[in-house]
């Protein structure tokens, strides 16, 4: 790659703390090829203190996705907000023929995602979307050990966990993700980084059915202090079955559930195969985010559960870093490029997935 840093256009970077802050900033800061050199936020006046807060110097302000994109000394625009505002600003973002990265999921529907998939190729740009977990070093060793031949044939694999969001309960600042037409909910969130990271361990699914279901379509609203302030309705689902046949042949089932599980069981995923079974376990089931434990065990007689040693991702910048990392072509990559053409499959599952539930079908996506 050049020696001269990729600048970068950051929408989202708050003054007040976001996930933003405490992911792709720590990385972007310290990384040599990437420089900040223009944020983006509702007003100039946020966009300055944000970077004021962050000692960002020699920086542009905008208040706009139009005069960000037009902003000569930005190469790339990275876009970390919330999931119904996407496709309004990777659209201009494409237009002016900037690189983009965006959060996953890259938008709110399939529709959407099929007309930006489109577009990105038409302009002739690079994108990006934040399915980091891929680049989680246990994801990593778990498909190069199936690719190794440790497990042999894969015969299956088992998957539950809970998402943390859409327990009883619920915040100010996600009351934007209770209506299931703003594509920011369990199924496309927790599972979906989650099913992503099995389908780049173990391949696609041949075929699928699901049963999805709204178990609390009544939430409580609560303040900071944790006190019910009102009750609030959803229409976005809180627990999703699915199960299928992988195209290696595989049977797969995949279980979330809202809340937090008082079992503590949290994350609990098992690939088997006829020569051994890897198991995953983590404390929370944003497998993007909480780097979970493995272990592996040989199917033969007096064999045990041994842990296998990965390195330790440190902070949620971790995986995020390692992705920056493969898209300017540095370090170990192993993990890739996740583009939208990438994401786009995985808008196709979850569509699939929701027509599964509708209609009662077994699907195919691919």
């Amino acid at each position: 790659m050049s020696s001269k840093p990729i600048s970068i256009g950051l929408v989202g970077l708050s003054a007040k703390g976001s996930w933003a802050s405490r992911s792709h900033f720590p990385y972007l800061l310290k990384s040599p090829h990437y420089k900040i050199t223009a944020l983006q936020n509702s007003s100039i006046a946020s966009a300055k203190a944000a970077a004021e807060k962050y000692h960002l110097e020699d920086i542009s302000a905008h208040d706009s996705i139009t005069s960000l994109a037009a902003d000569p000394n930005v190469s790339l625009i990275a876009i970390s907000v919330k999931v119904p505002e996407h496709a309004a600003l990777i659209e201009p973002a494409l237009r002016a023929r900037k690189d983009v990265f965006v959060e996953w999921p890259l938008a709110a529907n399939l529709a959407e995602a099929e007309h930006l998939t489109k577009l990105a190729k038409e302009m002739g740009v690079r994108t990006m979307v934040g399915l980091q977990a891929r680049h989680s070093p246990p994801i990593l060793k778990a498909k190069q050990m199936i690719q190794a031949g440790k497990l042999g044939r894969i015969l299956g694999t088992t998957m539950n966990a809970t998402g943390m969001i859409f327990g009883p309960t619920v915040h100010e600042g996600f009351l934007y993700a209770l209506p299931i037409e703003h594509g920011a909910n369990l199924v496309t969130i927790p599972a979906g980084h989650a099913v992503d990271a099995l389908c780049f361990v173990l391949g696609e699914f041949e075929s699928l059915q699901a049963v999805l279901a709204n178990q609390r379509p009544v939430l409580e609203l609560v303040n900071e202090e944790g006190k019910m302030v009102r009750e609030v309705e959803k229409t976005s689902h809180d627990y999703m079955a699915v199960v299928g046949k992988l195209q290696n042949g595989g049977v797969a089932s995949v279980v979330y559930q809202g809340g937090m599980s008082k079992t503590e069981k949290n994350f609990y995923w098992e690939i088997n195969g006829t020569e051994g079974d890897l198991v995953m376990e983590g404390p929370v089931g944003h497998v993007q985010m909480y780097q979970p434990s493995l272990k592996f065990v040989r199917k033969e007689e007096g064999a045990v559960l041994d842990v296998v040693e990965v390195e330790q991702a440190d902070g949620f910048n971790f995986n995020v870093g390692k992705a920056w990392d493969a898209f300017a072509g540095v370090g170990n990559a192993e993990g890739g490029v996740t583009t939208f053409e990438d994401a786009l499959v995985r808008h196709k599952m979850i569509e699939a997935i929701y027509k599964s539930d509708r209609e009662g079908t077994r699907e195919r996506y691919i």
